[in-house]
């Protein structure tokens, strides 16, 4: 069964970045340019598992996800927080909003993949 991703970066080549990584691992991949896209991603799509970025315009990925955890429908959505913040007060804030795990950028393909797959079981 292949499960459906959704990535949420503002940038475009972090997007294309990691929906080819999952996409090698054998997933569908639905994708967001910040979290108000995500949001509408989610209205369209089942998704199995979230990745987001941290920093993005128009809704930040702590918002995002604090919308997805307050939702009934995406609230056991699990999430990856991507950052290029390594602070421990950046990785409290991620995990205190409902983050499932917290990766610093840059995430090499078999570190992403091995904590999706966890994730996803």
């Amino acid at each position: 069964m292949k499960h459906r991703i959704l990535v949420v970066d503002d940038s475009l080549t972090i997007r294309n970045l990691l929906s080819m990584v999952l996409r090698q691992n054998g997933h569908d991949v639905v994708t967001a340019g910040d979290g108000f896209e995500g949001l509408q991603q989610l209205a369209a799509h089942r998704v199995d598992l979230i990745i987001s970025d941290l920093n993005m315009p128009r809704m930040d990925g702590l918002s995002f996800i604090k919308k997805i955890r307050q939702n009934d429908s995406t609230s056991a959505i699990p999430v990856i927080l991507l950052s290029t913040e390594k602070a421990s007060r950046d990785i409290d804030n991620a995990m205190d909003a409902g983050a499932s795990k917290y990766l610093v950028k840059p995430v090499l393909p078999a570190v992403l993949a091995a904590e999706v797959k966890k994730l996803l079981r």
